[in-house]
């Protein structure tokens, strides 16, 4: 069975594109770690591997271009999760206006509700939904406190 990097290899590879060492370290991170992250984020971790900030935006494009990683906006930052192997298809984002911390929220009864809510958009105005994105703001628990 191939690994996830080897999948993502074949993508990248279908449509000519190289998965160097430079965007494997950068993809390296998306797999590893399961939190939403900013570019300058990702370059913080791998540039003591030599890789530059423009490097890890281009590589960035490439993965969100291939539907590999998402995007979120919140106000001017944009975030990334990667998208391809998640387990969590459906979920919410909520983020903390103090600390800036995004949560993703995907218990199976809210997620039950999203797909009631998506089947009944699709019957009613006659469309095909092919994603969905909802964003929460608000104060975080931790930030309560």
């Amino acid at each position: 069975m191939k690994s996830k990097m080897q999948m993502i290899e074949s993508i990248l590879k279908g449509k000519n594109i190289k998965l160097t060492k430079q965007r494997k370290a950068i993809m390296e991170i998306f797999l590893n770690y399961d939190e939403h992250f900013k570019p300058e984020e990702v370059y913080d971790l791998v540039r003591n591997q030599g890789i530059g900030l423009a490097t890890v935006y281009r590589t960035i494009e490439i993965l969100k271009i291939h539907d590999i990683i998402e995007e979120i906006t919140i106000g001017k930052d944009r975030y990334y999760e990667l998208k391809l192997f998640s387990e969590k298809a459906l979920h919410i984002h909520f983020t903390c206006k103090k600390c800036n911390r995004i949560y993703d929220y995907d218990k199976t009864e809210m997620v039950l509700d999203l797909i009631r809510l998506r089947n009944f958009v699709e019957k009613e105005y006659h469309v095909d939904v092919e994603d969905m994105k909802i964003m929460m703001k608000g104060i975080c628990e931790k930030c309560r406190r």
